[in-house]
């Protein structure tokens, strides 16, 4: 789950650095044009002369070089939530500060800072946050921007009262518009990013779901090679029906035959768990998948008695968030069954007790299957959380692992123990479907 997490997070990343290349692209142009149209309009002998040259020029060519450093740190998705922070100011101070030389140096006609067409670009700026794919980050620069702003327009009354046609209403509705465009945004930021989230994710499971069953498709040779083994000693079964080496041969059959449905076994395991972990999360009536998995593990465990307890009554009861949806939870509490009647693979359990329940204090379901074998060997455990290995001594753990996955994948956990009169406990906490 913490790779997973972790892979998923790293889309995200990607994925907001993507914007900030755009955007820093985006304000280079912009500087670019504002400075266009400064040199155009006389540049130097324009009103305001050097000074008003040196304040413009050096806050477009700043802009710039942050900004194509932004682009290159972008491209390189060095960005983390701290820098795109600083991205959005930059585009406040840009964007605003462009501003304050016509407020200052400005000729008989200006007529004040919002008859301007100039200030409508505010809330373009604020928009483009969005493509930052971080609410914060919407929410900082449109604070940012309307705080530079209302400096502007408390300078504009300072210097320039005399001149100026707007009042108090066109400075409200300005900042209406500015505050919607940022909550437009950071909305839509909200949205984007969990859209982009859902789909690394579906993306992560995808690609192991797809990885493994390739994998699971290439061991067909095992089973070619079982397969070849079992035929070869059939054959000579049937050359020497009643030979001195029948029986050896018997035996031999036998084995690869076991070796055979073994394998089977952990392929389709593999396989069905791979399958539930592409698909979403659903709820799930826990008592009838729980009956009904119970009655194929009995079938083939007819020694073994299982208990079904409390939690598992005939018709309607709880339901559990579980991915893959009934199929995902009958692998689930299937394999916890097997694990238990088979124990360690020399001693399996006698009894076996199953019991569902909600989690105290909590919406959490609890699904508790404890039975009377041998138990976790030394060293299987850390505490409650199982280390990867297996009881059996053929077993690969990978039965396990993949329920302890899908588990994961459906926002729940695993935990298990021995008891103190002997025997294993596995309890599973899944969360309720409501």
């Amino acid at each position: 789950m913490a790779i997973q997490e972790s892979i998923t997070r790293k889309v995200l990343t990607d994925a907001s650095n993507d914007g900030e290349v755009l955007v820093s692209a985006v304000r280079i142009v912009f500087c670019a044009l504002v400075m266009a149209r400064f040199l155009a309009l006389g540049g130097v002998a324009a009103d305001g002369g050097w000074p008003a040259a040196v304040l413009e020029l050096a806050l477009l060519i700043s802009g710039m070089t942050l900004s194509v450093a932004a682009f290159w740190a972008g491209r390189r998705r060095l960005f983390g939530p701290r820098l795109l922070v600083a991205s959005a100011l930059l585009d406040a101070v840009v964007a605003q500060g462009t501003l304050l030389s016509t407020l200052l140096w400005h000729g008989d006609s200006y007529t004040g800072l919002l008859r301007m067409p100039d200030p409508s670009a505010v809330i373009a700026v604020v928009f483009i946050t969005a493509l930052r794919l971080s609410p914060r980050v919407a929410w900082v620069g449109t604070g940012a921007n309307l705080l530079l702003l209302g400096g502007l327009v408390a300078l504009d009354f300072r210097f320039n009262a005399s001149q100026l046609t707007y009042g108090v209403s066109e400075v409200a509705l300005l900042v209406i518009f500015v505050g919607s465009a940022g909550s437009v945004a950071a909305v839509a930021c909200g949205v984007a990013r969990r859209m982009v989230l859902k789909s690394g994710a579906e993306g992560v499971r995808i690609r192991r779901a797809r990885t493994n069953l390739s994998v699971i498709l290439r061991e067909h040779h095992d089973a070619r090679t079982l397969l070849s083994a079992a035929r070869l000693r059939a054959d000579l079964l049937l050359r020497d029906p009643g030979g001195a080496s029948c029986s050896r041969h018997v035996q031999g059959l036998a084995s690869d035959l076991r070796e055979l449905w073994e394998f089977v076994e952990s392929v389709k395991s593999r396989a069905l768990g791979e399958l539930a972990m592409i698909d979403e999360a659903t709820p799930v009536e826990v008592s009838a998948t729980l009956r009904n998995a119970a009655a194929v593990v009995q079938t083939r465990y007819s020694h073994v008695r299982i208990l079904l307890g409390p939690g598992a009554p005939e018709g309607q009861g709880p339901r559990v968030w579980v991915v893959g949806g009934e199929r995902g939870l009958a692998h689930v509490v299937t394999n916890l069954l097997v694990n238990a009647c088979e124990g360690d693979g020399q001693r399996g359990a006698g009894t076996v007790q199953v019991s569902v329940e909600p989690e105290g204090g909590t919406r959490n379901i609890l699904l508790r299957v404890s039975d009377d074998g041998p138990g976790f060997r030394a060293g299987l455990l850390d505490g409650a959380r199982l280390t990867g290995g297996t009881t059996k001594s053929e077993g690969s753990g990978l039965g396990m692992r993949l329920v302890g996955g899908l588990i994961e994948a459906s926002g729940g956990s695993l935990r298990a123990s021995n008891l103190p009169e002997g025997g294993a406990r596995v309890e599973v906490m899944l969360l309720a479907g409501g």
